[in-house]
């Protein structure tokens, strides 16, 4: 019991330093581009990063949601002698968590955003006249990753975008649970970056395939868009745990 209690501490002590080390990242990452472009070029990467991801993330919570059943991996270990996914990685998560949840919702944001596009573009174009912008201000990049380009070709490749980066999230949390096992990490056990950057990894990886084909229709985030996203998706896990420790809504910050 004791031995147990030591290692929650330890955890504890971990998500704790996580919690601090990524709301410093976020507050230098937020320095370092205010200082070299402008407040509003911040702005803008934060919004093309939580479009980009936003099927990702909604994915990553729907196959918990709606998982269960028959565990992907039918109960077999791998050559190590351990489970190869785990119980809680299941075809109904993998398949319906993206299907259910994480592509119509995203795509139902995307028609609203075609509706409002004018009222959006207007905006932007402003802002842009007033020299708010240093790199973010064209027309094109706000199109892209609003309404996914030109209507109609570019809103056909938003739904395709939508749903790589929906089923990327889905392969990656499933990579991250194998490597979990692989270092001998039970279900639930907390796994400090694995946790927090697998699903968003490989859905940026799968979304940015289409790019090295059509990249008259698709698009590779820019490096201001993958460092932020890097940095932006463990912070929000991280910190949000944290908090609900904190408040006595989660046993355990992780």
């Amino acid at each position: 019991m004791d031995e147990n209690n030591t290692i929650e501490q330890k955890h504890k002590k971990i998500t704790f330093g996580l919690t601090i080390f990524f709301a410093s990242l976020l507050f230098l990452d937020f320095l370092i581009i205010t200082l070299l472009y402008s407040y509003s070029d911040w702005i803008s990467i934060l919004v093309f990063s939580l479009l980009f991801i936003f099927p990702a993330y909604l994915s990553n919570a729907g196959m918990v949601l709606v998982g269960g059943g028959k565990p992907i991996d039918g109960g077999r270990n791998w050559s190590d002698g351990r489970r190869i996914f785990g119980d809680h990685k299941t075809w109904n998560g993998l398949i319906k968590g993206p299907l259910y949840i994480g592509i119509p919702i995203s795509v139902a944001v995307g028609f609203l955003f075609l509706i409002f596009w004018p009222y959006i573009a207007e905006y932007q174009k402003g802002s842009a006249k007033e020299g708010l912008f240093v790199i973010y201000e064209d027309i094109s990049y706000y199109k892209y990753y609003f309404i996914g380009g030109t209507f109609p070709s570019g809103f056909i490749s938003l739904i395709i975008r939508i749903i790589l980066c929906a089923y990327g999230a889905a392969i990656g949390d499933l990579i991250g649970s194998f490597l979990k096992r692989r270092f001998n990490l039970e279900s639930g056990a907390p796994a400090p970056i694995i946790d927090q950057l697998d699903f968003a990894f490989f859905a940026i990886i799968l979304a940015s395939i289409p790019a090295l084909l059509l990249p008259e229709l698709f698009w590779i985030p820019d490096i201001n868009i993958i460092i932020f996203l890097m940095i932006l998706t463990p912070s929000v896990s991280v910190i949000a745990n944290t908090i609900a420790f904190i408040l006595g809504l989660k046993d355990v910050p992780w």
